[in-house]
């Protein structure tokens, strides 16, 4: 019989390494539950006083719906409303249409101004009285020539067409216009110099050719000399001539006109200093030695002039030419025209005080008003 015998291997170390490796894994998962496992990519750890992102309980943010969210941001959005309420900043910043309604206003104000310049008032007399002329001018020649050929056909009479009869009969209207476009120049001219020209020989030599025109227009056409008379042929040959003696009639006395829109020196007064308080000796500072006087500077400049505005006064109208002046001035000048009733001034009017006083519509209502208070306090006037 054979014998085997069992050779018993010892105990196998390998049990303890698995020990050990489960206490090194379990000891790993616990620092790193407690957070204090070694970072296996080498990042060090924070120092202690850092803050750390701890991730919120997820206990927290249970309920905080979107709701929730939105209404607290309500509230929020109120509390700074509220803190907001009493500030009134924004309603003393101006709006952009309140800066151009400033800027409007600002522009209008120096426009005003401008256009009360002497100077400004001058260059528009001048443009407008250049426009009258030149328009009465066109006007003039056109008319004239409008009746060459109303004078053509009078003079050709029965010439043959072409013939050197009919060719200077178109020559009897221009030189006679020529004459007449002559003194109405001359005239114009003298008169915007301020010399009107009125002598009785100029006056007949402009009646004398208009004269002619109208005639020598009118008469082809006249009841029994044409063969066959209307009215519209009559009127419409005598247009040209009748267009000329109303411009020939009118331009002079036009032009005399703005010659009176004279410029003369600025005399308002200077507006007297306000009233400054007593000083007491003791009050009194020690006043800087006087320099010597000197010529004002304005003195060699001289002022601008200031449109002259004719007053239309009666023999016994004694109201100034129109200038500032105060109420007591107005009040005097009211009652020297009470009792001297300039022509066509009415105490009880308000327009009338206006006009004869040349004042503003306001202050002749006052005045008006005081002259009637008075008028009813009389005795007798009831």
């Amino acid at each position: 019989m054979t014998t085997t015998s069992r050779t018993t291997e010892p105990p196998d170390e390998g049990g303890g390494e698995v020990a050990r490796g489960l206490a090194a894994l379990e000891l790993h998962l616990a620092q790193a539950a407690a957070g204090d496992a070694p970072d296996d990519r080498g990042v060090p750890e924070p120092a202690p006083d850092e803050p750390r992102d701890v991730p919120e309980p997820a206990a927290e943010e249970a309920g905080v719906t979107r709701r929730v969210r939105a209404r607290l941001a309500e509230h929020a959005e109120a509390h700074h409303l509220l803190r907001l309420q009493d500030d009134d900043a924004p309603f003393q910043v101006a709006s952009n249409r309140v800066r151009r309604r400033r800027k409007a206003v600002a522009e209008a104000g120096e426009l005003w101004q401008l256009a009360r310049d002497p100077r400004v008032l001058a260059w528009r007399d001048a443009r407008v009285r250049r426009l009258l002329v030149t328009i009465g001018l066109v006007a003039l020649t056109l008319a004239l020539a409008w009746s060459t050929a109303g004078v053509q056909l009078f003079a050709a009479e029965d010439a043959a067409k072409f013939s050197p009869q009919w060719w200077f009969a178109w020559v009897a209207e221009p030189f006679c216009s020529l004459a007449l476009l002559m003194v109405v120049g001359g005239r114009a001219y003298l008169t915007t110099r301020g010399r009107q020209v009125d002598a009785p020989g100029i006056n007949r030599t402009e009646w004398t050719f208009l004269g002619l025109t109208l005639g020598m227009n009118a008469w082809p056409h006249l009841p029994g000399v044409a063969e066959v008379f209307t009215v519209s042929s009559l009127v419409l040959h005598l247009l040209g001539p009748v267009v000329a003696v109303a411009i020939v009639r009118a331009l002079p006395p036009l032009l005399a006109a703005f010659t009176t829109l004279g410029l003369t020196p600025d005399t308002t007064p200077a507006p007297a200093p306000a009233p400054v308080a007593a000083v007491t000796g003791a009050d009194r500072p020690e006043a800087p030695a006087p320099e010597p006087a000197t010529a004002p500077a304005a003195a060699a400049r001289p002022a601008l002039p200031r449109r002259a505005t004719p007053v239309r006064t009666t023999a016994g109208s004694t109201i100034p030419e129109p200038k500032r002046r105060t109420r007591e001035q107005l009040q005097a000048e009211f009652e020297r025209a009470v009792r001297d009733r300039p022509a066509g001034f009415d105490p009880a009017n308000a327009e009338s005080i206006r006009r004869t006083l040349k004042c503003g519509k306001p202050i002749a209502a006052e005045l008006r008003d005081g002259y009637l208070t008075d008028r009813r306090g009389e005795p007798g006037t009831d």
